[in-house]
Order: structure tokens, then C-alpha cells, then sequence
């Protein structure tokens, strides 16, 4: 099976939703969203063909026209004679919904509606078939595989003519501007495709596929990803219930059950009332004097002072809910931070118990 070469665009938001009447895109506007050096065909034209500048900055267009008798096969970048060419501006076309119509026979497709089927082209036509149960099908490898070996995009959203896609070769993959976990792709018929990535992977730009968002490279133009909430576990050990945050004593987040399984990845987060902080043992809030936290028990507290975890003698003085010194009161005084003082009186909390 031959490989197509798959090109990066830099889109506008002029690419997404585009109606069939919308004015067409001129050769610039177009270049201006493609990789340097790309062939395109121009807009409403079977024979002239364009290759976009060498660089963002020059402007050394060269288009040229075939021979006659001859259209410009945008997805092979040459002229072929018309009855092997499926031009996108020919009204008389018929086999705009074939993805087959201009595939050599024996090449496999992917099922953009079943995950489980696959397309085989033969004499110009599709054949439809399903891989056996349980297994899903890989359209880089041509071949069935289990789940594990690969994630199905999420279920894709056609729109219809969009002149971009009138322009450039099938099959050509595109970051989408605006969400950097989705992507699109132009199939035939002048087509777009908006795909989304799995849940918990995002759309790498530079390598056009959906990798884990730690990874991913979005594109320049698209926001930067949410950081993903990663407190509800892994995979592997999915957590539901009351988690204590990580980085107040007062926090607590809710991890949901999710259907599929997985971790809550949008956990409700929520804090204890001044006072309180949250108790993982008891999935409460309570008295903050009654609950061991080694984070910065400063707190809520303003401008006071407030026992030290581990130790009832010593105590830390705060300075707009923070930590900004700490002191231990005289040999057998404990700090009492109900008091604000030094008390001979054994001080057992256990906020600062050992």
C-alpha cells in the first residue's frame, strides 16, 4: 500500500464550517495555510496548477498547466489523463462520496463510521467489510488489530465544501485552531472530517496523531491545554470518593464514578469552612486543631500564630496565611494555638501531634 505524504496546514478559523456558497479562496489565501513548496489546485480549475512559495516570506509562485487532454491529480502532484483524475470543480462528477474512484485496487480504507470496518477498493468501487469481534481496524498497518494497539478517533463531524479541501490532495490531516485535542482531515468530495482524540490524549501538530497530552505539541495558533487534573489516579488505579488536596489543608476534591471506567479527569473541587480543614479518614471537615496536616497549617489564619505538625512545643508565626518564621516556646511549655501563647499544660492536638 503507498504511502501518502500528509502535510501539516496552518489553518485560519476561515477553514472550519464553511458553506458551499462562501466565496471561493484565492491561491494566496490558500498558500498562506500550507506547508512550503505544497502543490495545489487552484479553485474552480481541472488543468492549471500552482506550487505555493518556498518559504512564509518569498513569493516565488510557479503554476503551470497540463498538457491537453490532461487534469492536475492533486493527491500525486502531476497531470494524468481525465478518466484516471477526479476533479473536485467538475460539475459532471459522480463519484464524490467513492473514496475508491481514484485508488489503485487492492488498497485498504478505514470506516469513518465503524471502527470495527474497513473499505477494500476494487475496480474503482468500495467493498465494505468488518474485522473479526473484538478487534478494530488499523488504517496505518492496513490490518485488524486488538484495542490496545490502537484508539479509534471519537465519532467524526462531516462538513461539506470546503474550499480548502477542493485544493489540496485526500487524506491531507490538519490541527484544528481552536482545541488542540481535535484535528481535521479532507476526504473526497472537497470534504472536511473534525475528528477528536481520545479521552486523555491531545492532537500533536508536528507529528499529525493523537498522543498523551503530556506530549502533545499543539499548534501556535491553538490555546494552550488545561493542565490535566490527574488526582482521581491512573488507569491502572482508579480512585473515586473525597480526595485531600494536595496543596491547601482545607481542600478536598469529589472523584466520580465514570462509566467507562477511567478516572474522573473533572473532579468537583471544593474547601472546608475557616476553621476546618478536611479529615481523609472521616471524609469530613473538622476542627483544624483535630486533623494532621503537614502542609502549611498558616492557612486561614491572617496574622496569628498556629502549632507546627510533629512538634506541640513549637510554633510558626503567619503573615497573610503564610508561613513566614517559626519558634519553639521555653523547656516544658507547649504552644497552644487556641490561646496564642506558651502553656506548661501538656498541648496533645493532633495537629502537632507526632
Amino acid at each position: 500500500m503507498c504511502k501518502v505524504t500528509i502535510f501539516v496546514v496552518l489553518v485560519t478559523t476561515a477553514i472550519v464550517a464553511v458553506k458551499a456558497e462562501s466565496k471561493p479562496l484565492s491561491v494566496e489565501e490558500i498558500c498562506s495555510q500550507m506547508p512550503a513548496g505544497t502543490f495545489i489546485l487552484p479553485p474552480n480549475s481541472c488543468t492549471h496548477w500552482v506550487q505555493c512559495p518556498s518559504s512564509a516570506n518569498a513569493q516565488d509562485y510557479e503554476d503551470g498547466f497540463c498538457a491537453y487532454g490532461l487534469y492536475f491529480n492533486k493527491d500525486k502532484n502531476r497531470c494524468e489523463t481525465m478518466e484516471d483524475v477526479v476533479c473536485p470543480f467538475e460539475n459532471t462528477q459522480t463519484d464524490s462520496e467513492n473514496r475508491c474512484a481514484s485508488k489503485k485496487d487492492g488498497i485498504f480504507l478505514s470506516d469513518p463510521e465503524n471502527c470495527n470496518g474497513y473499505v477494500f477498493c476494487m475496480d474503482g468501487k468500495e467493498i465494505r467489510s468488518t474485522c473479526p469481534k473484538d478487534l478494530v481496524f488499523h488504517p496505518s498497518k492496513s490490518a485488524c488489530v486488538y484495542p490496545k494497539e490502537y484508539q479509534c478517533p471519537k465519532k467524526t463531524q462531516n462538513v461539506t465544501a470546503n474550499p480548502i479541501c477542493n485544493s489540496v490532495a485526500n487524506g491531507t490531516i490538519f490541527a484544528d485552531i481552536k482545541d488542540c485535542t481535535k484535528y481535521h482531515q479532507c476526504v473526497a468530495g472537497g470534504k472536511l472530517t473534525s475528528l477528536e482524540c481520545p479521552e486523555s490524549q491531545a492532537f500533536n501538530y508536528s507529528t499529525l496523531e493523537c498522543v498523551a497530552r503530556s506530549e502533545a505539541v499543539c499548534h501556535p495558533l491553538a490555546p494552550e491545554l488545561e493542565p490535566e487534573i490527574d488526582i482521581c489516579g491512573t488507569e491502572e488505579n482508579v480512585l473515586v470518593g473525597y480526595i485531600a488536596d494536595e496543596e491547601s489543608c482545607s481542600g478536598y476534591y469529589i472523584c466520580a464514578k465514570q462509566s467507562d471506567g477511567k478516572p474522573d479527569r473533572s473532579p468537583t473541587y471544593l474547601k472546608c469552612q475557616d476553621g476546618y480543614f478536611f479529615d481523609s479518614g472521616t471524609w469530613s471537615c473538622r476542627d483544624r486543631l483535630n486533623v494532621k496536616c503537614s502542609l502549611d497549617r498558616c492557612e486561614g489564619m491572617a496574622n496569628k500564630y498556629v502549632n507546627v505538625a510533629g512538634d506541640c512545643t513549637a510554633y510558626a508565626r503567619c503573615k497573610n496565611g503564610a508561613t513566614v518564621a517559626t519558634g519553639k516556646c521555653e523547656s516544658n511549655y507547649f504552644f497552644d494555638e487556641r490561646t496564642q501563647g506558651c502553656t506548661p499544660h501538656n498541648i496533645s492536638y493532633m495537629a502537632c501531634s507526632a
